[in-house]
């Protein structure tokens, strides 16, 4: 009896050990192992292992870096500079190296999970770095002011990629009329969708990406707009495509030598207050979008920080991973901070340069068609 139940668990013991062994393979790998025989194929094509494989790259999340020969960020620029992307995990593996040539400077804005936009002289390219492959979108509308604003994420709900582009018409200098449109990326759907311009405008100018959280992205006011609108971030419902204000989580954040930015983290949208004076970041969470009520989740003593100086100190809080946040101090080495336990770690030397595009990304089978 006990040799009969061995030889009926045997396969199924068997299938176990091949699932926990593909789920920490990279995609890329994964992809050629799908060549090897019909029986990997269908193991690999499984929605339950593409589930498995999923849930373990998030909490592995790797490490893309974007290094360029030139400090010049002029999108009109003709001159051909190198460009060096290096993908590594947290621990300072390299997984895998790429250089090239391309004329103008590369903007790289995360989508807090798979896929990367890439955007190089008014053009919008998608990369998905654990399969090595990226697209070229249609060509957006033109903006009148220099620069470009916009976001890019992913929502789980629907398994969609949105890129937001906002853009001026005005050709007065001393005014602006921000448009917007929006471009949709499905599984496999490639370049075949096309830009959707929304009847809104985008009431003020934004500074920085912006983030998706909650059906929703979230921008920084520029505080040029007007000295008052410093303290207001707005906000783009997907579903209704319409513009909201949402304050600050105190009216007295703005102050001398403050910094701060937006982030994602664990879905929901962070605001992330730095000072010089005392030298601490508060991280502010948006517990409920529909009240605007914000929490304060935590704060980080910078001295504690690699790189830390006496003097004022710019950090990017580049995303989280297994409850910590991981933050970057352009220096050699990431910082990561548990959120619930407020304990502080370093990584591995990573050898990170000062001016390197940093992002984290998922391993992910997502096609781009």
């Amino acid at each position: 009896m006990s040799k009969l139940r061995t030889a009926i668990e045997m396969p199924n013991l068997l299938h176990e050990l091949k699932l926990n062994i593909f789920s920490r393979l990279p995609v890329k790998a994964l992809c050629v192992c799908k060549c090897v025989c019909k029986e990997w194929l269908n193991t690999i094509s499984d929605p339950y292992f593409l589930r498995l494989h999923l849930e373990r790259s998030m909490s592995n999340r790797q490490l893309l870096l974007l290094n360029q020969s030139s400090d010049d960020v002029n999108d009109n620029m003709t001159k051909r500079q190198i460009v060096r992307f290096f993908s590594a995990s947290m621990e300072g593996d390299i997984q895998f190296r790429t250089i090239g040539f391309v004329g103008g400077y590369v903007h790289m804005i995360p989508s807090g999970h798979g896929l990367i936009c890439l955007v190089n002289k008014g053009n919008f390219y998608i990369f998905n770095p654990g399969m090595k492959k990226a697209i070229k979108l249609p060509k957006p509308k033109p903006s009148t002011c220099k620069g470009i604003d916009g976001g890019f994420g992913y929502n789980p709900s629907t398994n969609e990629y949105k890129l937001v582009h906002l853009y001026d018409e005005n050709e007065d200098e001393f005014s602006y009329s921000i448009k917007c449109e929006i471009f949709t990326l499905s599984e496999g759907s490639g370049t075949s969708s096309s830009w959707k311009q929304i009847e809104k405008q985008c009431p003020f100018i934004v500074r920085g990406w912006g983030v998706l959280a909650n059906n929703k992205f979230y921008w920084m006011v520029w505080e040029g707009c007007h000295p008052l609108l410093k303290e207001l971030i707005v906000s783009l419902d997907l579903e209704t495509e319409t513009f909201d204000f949402i304050p600050h989580p105190h009216v007295i954040s703005y102050v001398r030598g403050n910094d701060m930015f937006l982030v994602e983290v664990q879905g929901q949208l962070c605001l992330i207050d730095t000072f010089a004076h005392p030298p601490v970041t508060h991280v502010w969470m948006l517990k409920d979008p529909v009240k605007k009520i914000w929490v304060k989740q935590c704060s980080i003593d910078l001295t504690k920080l690699e790189g830390f100086n006496n003097g004022p100190m710019q950090i990017f809080v580049l995303g989280h991973q297994n409850e910590e946040l991981v933050i970057s101090t352009q220096q050699e080495r990431l910082n990561f901070f548990n959120i619930r336990t407020k304990v502080l770690r370093r990584s591995a030397n990573l050898s990170l340069e000062r001016e390197s595009g940093l992002c984290l990304y998922t391993d992910t089978f997502f096609s781009l068609g």
